[in-house]
């Protein structure tokens, strides 16, 4: 914008002139004026241009504007010199040529003494430059370092969250009485399993939802206290990853890894407990259950119990209506 008011102004300027000069030639004073006023033209749009330049650099320090800005006066002052040389030593005015020495040369000695003082300037910059920079490497660092040492934090408690989960998992029982053999660990899942299943077949409800969740049922009331301290610790794992500021997904695979598919169909069932609403949306959120076989479900119907987000991590996803802080 700056750009195109600046040259619309001097077509204008020069244009209305070149115009008007067509019926009235311009004497040379004139042409020097209207020279002046498009310099002063230019002057008032790009000076703020060159200030902003000298007082925040780009590359540092003003250099380049202050060679520039010293190159044109001394290309000015040379062309001045010369003009006098010629009028003035020609009529052997050497008094006037003299004067004129004097006059130039002050001003030009004033005028270095005020470029050595901008190149101060430009030094003072630069250090300041270099201090800016040094400041901002130092906190990107110290950014990096509390990043790592938060992530490192994160880990270590999340795996021993995981540690204590599989411990938690090994310590399950289950006494099938003096003819079998004790179930323990993972393999009391497939257990669970077994009895959700004959009770899902033995019950005559119509509703399958209703039909599910008694077969849970049937399974908590015998192993509550196995079941409930499962559930609670593998709640507050992903809780817990939910609450930190990590890439949540990785850890969030990592810990389906740890889930067998047994583990994983009974959690399914136990969702749709009214109690456990939250964990629903937890497994909808992060898709829980993507390594589940769906041919283990009771009925292929049970499927529309959850969103698709539950099962493919590429579904679209429902924020959390919920927040555990």
């Amino acid at each position: 914008m700056r750009v195109a008011v600046w040259i619309v102004g001097l077509v204008l300027m020069f244009g209305g002139t070149g115009l008007f000069a067509t019926n009235n030639p311009l004497s040379v004073e004139a042409v020097i004026s209207i020279g002046v006023v498009g310099a002063v033209w230019s002057l008032l749009f790009w000076m703020s241009k060159v200030v902003d330049r000298i007082v925040d650099p780009r590359k540092g320090d003003s250099r380049g504007i202050f060679t520039a800005l010293l190159s044109i006066a001394f290309a000015l002052m040379g062309l001045v010199f010369v003009v006098a040389v010629h009028t003035e030593w020609k009529d052997k005015n050497f008094g006037t040529f003299g004067d004129f020495l004097g006059g130039v040369l002050n001003p030009i000695l004033t005028f270095l003494s005020f470029m050595a003082l901008l190149f101060t300037i430009i030094l003072q910059q630069r250090e300041i430059h270099s201090a800016k920079k040094d400041a901002v490497d130092l906190q990107k660092e110290k950014i990096e370092q509390r990043l790592s040492e938060e992530r490192r934090q994160f880990e270590n408690t999340f795996f021993q969250m995981l540690a204590i989960h599989n411990t938690i998992v090994n310590s399950m029982d289950v006494d099938r009485g003096k003819s079998k053999n004790e179930l323990r660990g993972r393999d009391c899942f497939k257990h669970f399993r077994d009895l959700m299943l004959e009770s899902y077949k033995s019950n005559l409800e119509t509703d399958e939802r209703k039909r599910a969740v008694a077969a849970h049922d049937a399974v908590w009331v015998l192993y509550q206290n196995d079941l409930a301290h499962y559930y609670r610790y593998l709640y507050n794992i992903i809780r817990f990853i939910n609450e930190s500021d990590v890439k949540k997904i990785r850890y969030i695979r990592i810990l389906r890894a740890q889930l067998s598919d047994f583990e994983l169909l009974v959690l399914f069932y136990n969702g749709l407990f009214p109690l456990a609403e939250k964990f629903k949306e937890y497994v909808e959120f992060f898709t829980l259950f993507n390594n589940l076989p769906k041919d283990l479900l009771f009925n292929p119907s049970h499927e529309d119990f959850y969103a698709a987000s539950a099962f493919h991590e590429t579904a679209p996803k429902k924020p959390l209506s919920f927040s555990d802080a």
